[in-house]
């Protein structure tokens, strides 16, 4: 996710990247949690340490070279500091996602760090009232903050650090302010604002979750802007390319890296084991309408999500072809 080079077919066909749940353990319990229902069928079956080096041993042979560990709280997982290691070791980059919990630690950090390149820390408020509302556990804000000090000053070996927003009609208009309190720092490189993917809590009542797209446009450049000033590299996930306007260039979508998931699954007879799933596009959950036919990034762009258009079915209309872009 550091790098900016967009994906042509030949990149898009063979994943590099592995994407391993190894948690099924979080302290926070956040509104919009897309893993809201896996957590609570396999919360105690986080993945052990050989399990999670099997994984990379096999991946590895098959040519992936990027792995990033989740969850859950994938710093709650007590085989992670072994797992990032051996990953190292094994050649992969290393990312990790993370709402702060043991890397707040700055012991746990400085172990960390070195070993990673990559890390991407949750924040959804400039202030711990909003941030630790939406996330549903006092002191969230605390850790996320810690951990961004933590991993930002582990010296030569700290990792590359963004931050993901996901944006809600309740934190929505204090996006600024939560770049401007993370960017402000001078820790972090890129930002990251998503729209709430529609799973696991997030479901529950989505029309009144998900902030409105056919608003945010007008907003876009001043944020620009804004993470220009600070040197900061603004992406939006999960949002059509043209409820972006003239800034559709910031769409994730037209960076995305084709990739493996492995996570806990339910198997016949009532077992847990694992399943993979691979994705090649960001496509999932979204569909197209008939207007984004003729748009030319809609080999890049991943539509929008099916739910969306179910809790807000008058704005369909809003989505138009981008004009005079060039397709990713």
């Amino acid at each position: 996710m550091s790098g900016d080079v967009r994906m042509t077919d030949a990149k898009r066909a063979a994943p590099e990247r592995l994407e391993i749940h190894v948690s099924y353990t979080c302290g926070n319990s956040c509104l919009f949690c897309s893993e809201r229902n896996r957590l609570r069928r396999f919360r105690t079956l986080d993945l052990s340490g050989a399990e999670i080096a099997g994984i990379l041993r096999e991946k590895r042979r098959a040519g992936f070279s990027h792995v990033t560990f989740t969850g859950g709280e994938p710093s709650l997982c007590a085989a992670l500091p072994a797992a990032i290691g051996a990953a190292r070791a094994l050649g992969y980059r290393t990312a990790v996602t993370t709402n702060g919990a043991a890397f707040a630690d700055p012991a746990f950090a400085r172990r960390a760090a070195p070993l990673l390149d990559e890390a991407m820390l949750s924040c959804h408020g400039p202030t711990a009232a909003l941030h630790d509302a939406l996330t549903g556990r006092k002191g969230s804000f605390d850790d996320v903050m810690a951990a961004l000090d933590n991993l930002g000053k582990a010296g030569r070996g700290r990792p590359f650090l963004m931050v993901n927003t996901v944006a809600m009609r309740k934190n929505f208009m204090r996006v600024s302010d939560i770049l401007r309190r993370v960017a402000g720092t001078g820790l972090v490189r890129h930002y990251l604002i998503s729209n709430p993917a529609p799973e696991g809590g997030a479901c529950a009542d989505y029309a009144a979750l998900a902030p409105d797209l056919t608003a945010i446009g007008p907003r876009i450049g001043a944020l620009r802007e804004q993470a220009e000033l600070f040197g900061v590299t603004l992406r939006f996930f999960g949002v059509p390319a043209c409820a972006l306007g003239g800034h559709y260039d910031l769409s994730n979508d037209l960076y995305y890296s084709p990739r493996l998931t492995v996570e806990r699954a339910a198997l016949p007879g009532g077992r847990a084991g694992l399943k993979e799933t691979v994705s090649l596009r960001p496509t999932r959950r979204r569909v197209y309408l008939e207007t984004c036919r003729p748009c030319p990034l809609r080999r890049s762009c991943g539509g929008i999500f099916r739910k969306y258009l179910e809790a807000f079915p008058g704005h369909a209309a809003f989505f138009r072809p981008v004009r005079e872009a060039k397709p990713a």
